[in-house]
């Protein structure tokens, strides 16, 4: 083992390390290899870091229990969980700086983000480009499909066994009342298309209402103080919204001519602070994983903002699969692309690109090393286990419910819907996706060039 024992503890932690200048090196190497050749998601992300840092054949930074918690914890949170556990890794095996190190420099490479979207916003006119684009927005529905269709093999069957079949080789076990929820928010995404955060909590107090009725019963005081948190939480969603509307239309009679609207509209005012915000919001609440992007950014981005067409929004999804990093770094072609329309200067597109990143990132940091301890005690909670067996149905169905919007961008004659369907089959059968996505591009081209 390397630089000394991982989980010294410090404070009172059982988690937190102590930091050196040789572990600060080795977790600047580590997780600049991993920002750099890590393409294929957060699976591989994963398997990378425990591969190389968990066991007595490893850096061991960890052990395989403490790494496996660290991975439960990071699935529960809200945020991208493959990002979370690099900081918790670092965390672990040189406290507060060793989480901040493996966090700059795991997201560091994925930069590379701001130099696509240079290159697609300059270029963006050209016949070229729109033609490499309409190959890969296909591609793009199929990989977000492909990806839901893993998550939801997962989250159907969390909790009662009603039916299990195979598909193609892939075994599937369903449990009725989570697909009921599962298709219930994909239906509320399309046609109501709510806050997320919203679907989330309802489907949260859903699944206890099923499965816990018997607690329910025995803990009416503790069930009114879970509601209460359940309705803090919902009533935070809804008042973002009406917020957010009432900002957008100049005031509206709810919160004009008052100082604190005053205050509001000249923060709102400034698209540094409308960015940085609701960067911060989605970071908070992302839950799920990097593609619960999906949902929020088509419904306030391409929606309530207005910051971006939806097929500039597939286009950046495109971009942010090109990189070798998380899914979440999407969030710094919409920081760019937003400065850019604003100022029309690049230097301050590539500002916007780091305050979008920093919002969206912020809370997984906060949530680790804040936190930690606490969301671990939390988790072994069995009606909280129980809450997130609903959730985990209500991400998926978000995901497809936006996904369904976002198709009628990218799939738009007979060769753009077989292109998706093939991408999905791929990729569900595990071809990685950069190659799907160059390959659709190249398709596109080629496409173009015969017609």
């Amino acid at each position: 083992m390397t630089g000394g024992t991982a989980t010294e503890p410090s404070e009172g932690s059982q988690y937190r390390g102590v930091p050196t200048p040789s572990k600060l090196l080795e977790i600047t190497s580590f997780f600049l290899k991993i920002g750099l050749v890590g393409f294929g998601g957060p699976l591989v992300h994963i398997a990378m870091m425990e591969d190389e840092l968990v066991g007595e054949d490893s850096k061991e930074w960890a052990d395989e229990p403490v790494f496996m918690e660290g991975l439960a914890i990071c699935n529960m949170l809200p945020g991208p969980a493959s990002t979370q556990l690099g900081i918790f890794m670092g965390w672990v095996y040189a406290g507060v700086p060793g989480a901040l190190t493996a966090g700059f420099f795991f997201m560091l490479p994925t930069f590379v983000v701001v130099g696509f979207s240079y290159l697609y916003f300059a270029y963006q006119t050209l016949p070229s480009l729109d033609a490499f684009f309409y190959g890969i927005n296909p591609v793009v529905i199929g990989l977000i499909v492909g990806a839901s269709y893993r998550m939801a093999r997962s989250a159907l069957g969390g909790a009662d066994t009603d039916v299990q079949f195979t598909v193609a080789g892939d075994e599937w076990t369903v449990d009725y009342k989570l697909a009921a929820l599962l298709v219930g928010t994909l239906g509320a995404t399309v046609v109501l298309n709510p806050n997320p955060v919203l679907e989330f909590v309802v489907a949260g107090v859903v699944a206890v209402a099923i499965y816990r009725s018997v607690w329910i019963r025995n803990n009416r005081r503790r069930v009114t103080g879970a509601g209460l948190l359940a309705g803090v939480v919902a009533v935070v969603a809804l008042v973002w919204n009406r917020l957010v509307g009432a900002l957008r239309s100049g005031g509206g009679s709810t919160i004009e001519n008052t100082a604190v609207a005053g205050v509001l509209l000249a923060l709102w005012a400034s698209p540094w602070v409308k960015l940085f915000a609701f960067m911060l919001y989605t970071g908070s609440f992302i839950y799920g994983g990097g593609l619960v992007l999906i949902p929020f950014i088509e419904k306030y981005v391409v929606g309530e903002f207005g910051w971006m067409t939806g097929k500039v929004f597939v286009d950046g999804i495109a971009i942010g699969q090109l990189s070798p990093g998380p899914v979440v770094m999407t969030t710094a072609f919409i920081g760019y692309e937003l400065m850019l329309d604003t100022y029309g200067s690049t230097p301050l597109a590539v500002a916007g690109a780091l305050v979008a990143a920093v919002g969206a990132f912020g809370p997984s940091f906060v949530f680790i090393m804040g936190f930690f301890p606490y969301f671990a005690r939390v988790r072994e909670n069995a009606v909280v286990r129980t809450a997130l067996v609903g959730v985990n149905a209500a991400v998926v169905g978000a995901i497809l419910g936006a996904t369904v919007t976002l198709a009628q961008e990218g799939i738009v004659d007979v060769l753009t819907a077989g292109l998706a369907v093939v991408t999905f089959v791929l990729f569900v059968r595990g071809v990685d996706s950069v190659y799907l996505i160059l390959g659709g591009g190249g398709l596109g081209v080629l496409v173009f060039s015969l017609v």
